[in-house]
């Protein structure tokens, strides 16, 4: 599951908050008004990279890294499970790739982290139901 060579395009700080913002019906300025740490998710924003460059992840597995930051992290007020799933997919998508899984499966998935699933397990998921999306 990886892009054809292509260097893969992450997810920045004003891509997250912006992701936020639609998440809870605001503006950015709202949901940087709702953030609690911008360290913290600058961290989780930067964790695919690391996974790409240190342990020579694949898309899957660096989507479920920044899902796992975002999530772990809590950095919003709330909110913080939608966007790491919002995060995770959205990721996946701009490089290409779709996942074939119901809301209910999604959102266990999530769910998940909270409960010990780490960025492997997650990533095997992930996997198994990643599409790539037509050109």
């Amino acid at each position: 599951m990886d892009p054809e060579g292509a260097e893969p395009v992450y997810l920045e700080f004003a891509d997250a908050l912006e992701l936020y913002a639609a998440i809870v019906g605001g503006t950015t300025g709202q949901a940087a008004d709702q953030l609690r740490d911008r360290a913290g998710l600058e961290s989780a924003l930067g964790r695919p990279r690391n996974y790409a460059l240190y342990e020579d992840a694949d898309l899957a597995l660096q989507a479920a890294a920044l899902a796992h930051g975002i999530a772990e992290n809590q950095t919003f007020i709330d909110g913080n499970k939608r966007l790491a799933l919002i995060a995770m997919l959205t990721f996946l998508e701009i490089n290409g790739f779709a996942v074939e899984a119901s809301d209910p499966e999604l959102a266990s998935w999530i769910i998940g982290l909270s409960s010990g699933t780490t960025p492997a397990e997650l990533a095997e998921l992930v996997r198994a139901r990643a599409r790539p999306l037509p050109r």
